[in-house]
């Protein structure tokens, strides 16, 4: 009964010993899990102020940077070589402008025709429409009796002033070695006189070329340089004497012809500047003539304006817009018009440059332009412009991916 008593005391020491433990040790995970997650709640406040302070910095970091974008800082070689040339923005006189339309027309001053001086039948076509020549080109092979007679007459000519001059004046008397001598002149003036050159009279009488000469023909040569812009007829046709066979034009200039009011007409001057402006460019020009007539139709004045043509930009009966400088002028705020470029939402700008160098873009107004000039508005005078290379300007904006804006 004792060993009994004794056993059962001992289970229930041993059960209370296990119930304390446990107890004990409940209470200090409780107390580690709540330090454990107090211990992550206080890193990941941590964490997230670290984050939140690190996107500020970002935020304050691009902000400078935009601002700094703003500002292209670049070396006086740089600028040179790329064509960069900076001036300070002052007024300038301009004269006020009209603009009207204007047809251009080749510059007859610059123009020839070929033509035959006797009828005359075409063998050969040698050049064709819009084929440039050079002087002395041959352009056409004709054939004509009256040349044949000719050329007849100043081989009979010719072979007796041979025989003159060779017997002598000692053996000839006085008047008949000159009758002979002006005999053979009047027959190759005759040719002459038909349109032909000096070397094909001269392979007439040429005992080589004779043989390979073929009677009654004759080629027409280029009398200038320039392009054909008419040619018409065909093989076989017979020509009349003045008919036109070719039109050569020198394009290097050409006239644009402006129909100006009468009023307008009195305020323009011979001499003046002038601007034709065509789809893709401007050529600047001057004014040559002011007809001192009104069209009895229109009651217009026909301006004449001569312009280059050099790049060929322009073609006889292409419609323009011509610009004419009229008046005295007045002072505005202008830069050349390559000076100004298009933002990318579309506004103009111009590059200022400040006190340290820095080129920077400004919005401006675009008023008018006049000529090769554009009036501006929204910069003061005195401030220091890039007035050519502002697309390289540009460009080396696009470069930094800066918005111009600054949005």
């Amino acid at each position: 009964m004792t060993q009994k008593l004794m056993a059962a005391l001992a289970g229930l020491v041993l059960i209370a010993s296990l119930v304390g433990y446990a107890l004990i040790g409940g209470e200090h995970t409780e107390t580690d899990g709540g330090d454990s997650h107090a211990h992550g709640d206080a890193a990941d406040h941590v964490d997230e102020s670290d984050h939140a302070d690190r996107q500020a910095a970002n935020v304050d970091a691009h902000a400078e940077e935009g601002e700094e974008g703003q500002e292209l800082v670049l070396t006086a070689e740089s600028l040179s070589t790329a064509g960069v040339r900076i001036e300070v923005l002052a007024p300038v006189v301009l004269a006020d402008s009209i603009t009207v339309p204007a047809e251009v027309k080749s510059n007859a001053y610059n123009s020839s025709i070929v033509t035959p001086r006797i009828a005359a039948i075409v063998v050969k076509r040698h050049k064709r429409l819009s084929e440039t020549v050079e002087i002395g080109d041959p352009l056409v092979t004709l054939f004509s009796r009256d040349v044949a007679d000719a050329e007849g007459e100043l081989l009979v000519a010719d072979r007796e002033w041979r025989r003159v001059r060779r017997l002598g004046r000692e053996v000839v008397s006085e008047r008949r070695y000159l009758e002979t001598r002006v005999a053979r002149q009047q027959a190759e003036a005759q040719l002459f006189s038909y349109g032909l050159g000096q070397d094909a009279v001269d392979a007439i009488t040429s005992s080589k070329e004779r043989e390979s000469h073929s009677h009654g023909e004759f080629t027409l040569l280029a009398g200038q340089s320039g392009v054909i812009i008419a040619d018409d007829f065909r093989d076989g046709e017979l020509i009349e004497p003045g008919q036109m066979l070719y039109e050569i034009v020198d394009l290097d200039s050409v006239w644009a012809i402006a129909r100006l009011d009468i009023d307008d007409a009195s305020s323009v001057s011979i001499g003046g500047r002038a601007w034709v402006r065509y789809e893709g460019g401007t050529q600047e020009a001057e004014v040559e003539q002011i007809r001192s007539t009104v069209d009895e139709e229109t009651r217009t004045v026909d301006v004449r304006i001569l312009a280059s043509n050099v790049a060929r930009k322009l073609r006889p009966g292409q419609f323009v817009q011509a610009e004419i400088e009229s008046g005295s002028g007045t002072a505005v705020l202008a830069v050349p018009s390559d000076a100004l470029v298009r933002s990318p939402d579309g506004d103009w700008i111009i590059f200022e440059q400040d006190d340290d160098g820095g080129l920077k873009p400004v919005e401006v107004e675009r008023e008018r332009v006049i000529g090769e000039w554009t009036v501006i508005d929204g910069i003061p005078a005195g401030a220091s412009v890039a007035v050519s290379g502002a697309f390289f300007l540009q460009s080396e904006l696009a470069k930094g991916g800066f918005d111009i804006h600054n949005h």
